[in-house]
């Protein structure tokens, strides 16, 4: 009887010791960090985008950054270009972010276009976006939606994926509501084209706002 109290005595404490210890673990493992800033700069020294985040967790064994209400903003010529808004994010090996949850990408040109996703990907290295999930472009002009869609940052054009549905509304409020495979929409010249992939790239129709 007293050989199985001692066992029992013994497993207890053993397992107090092993909880203890994967709790310290844990707190080594995950680091948090308050007020997140993270830029990058030209050759120049020029401010190219800057990622805020008001408080995060880095795990040091998989160097990935969880931010909570990721915002990113991008620069050109010093000047805000566009800003990027999520609930969170990670950041993997200071490479890739995902963003997730209320997507808001808000340019500001006097068109004000708004973007909002579910989610969004980005390879830091590349000037392309992935946009997923429920994908929207609205402005003073248009709505348009799809499942997907590409933003590249350079050339400032919008590639949205099939199947796309937009809808168009002039000053005399009518609305014009077009479905098709894909649609580019640019946002520096406020012009959006269609094209079909089934007709070898041939634009099918293009409108200029």
């Amino acid at each position: 009887m007293n050989k199985l109290k001692n066992l029992l005595i013994i497993l207890s404490v053993l397992f107090i010791s092993s909880c203890k210890n994967s709790s310290f673990k844990n707190d080594e493992i995950n680091l948090i960090v308050n007020d997140f800033n993270m830029s990058q700069l030209s050759n120049l020294g020029e401010k190219l985008y800057v990622i805020t985040s008001p408080i995060s967790k880095f795990n040091k064994q998989s160097q990935i950054y969880m931010l909570d209400k990721t915002k990113i903003i991008f620069y050109e010529d010093k000047n805000v270009k566009y800003t990027v808004n999520s609930n969170n994010a990670e950041l993997l090996n200071n490479e890739i972010i995902k963003l997730n949850g209320n997507i808001e990408i808000v340019d500001v040109s006097d068109d004000k276009n708004i973007i909002n996703a579910d989610s969004f990907y980005w390879d830091l290295k590349k000037s392309n976006f992935i946009l997923e999930g429920n994908v929207r472009l609205n402005n003073k002009n248009l709505d348009l939606l799809s499942s997907k869609a590409f933003l590249n940052k350079d050339s400032n054009i919008v590639k949205f994926s099939k199947p796309v549905k937009y809808n168009y509304k002039n000053k005399k409020s009518t609305n014009y509501r077009i479905r098709s495979e894909n649609a580019y929409y640019d946002l520096s010249n406020e012009s959006l084209i269609f094209k079909s992939e089934s007709d070898k790239g041939r634009v099918k129709s293009k409108i200029n706002f």
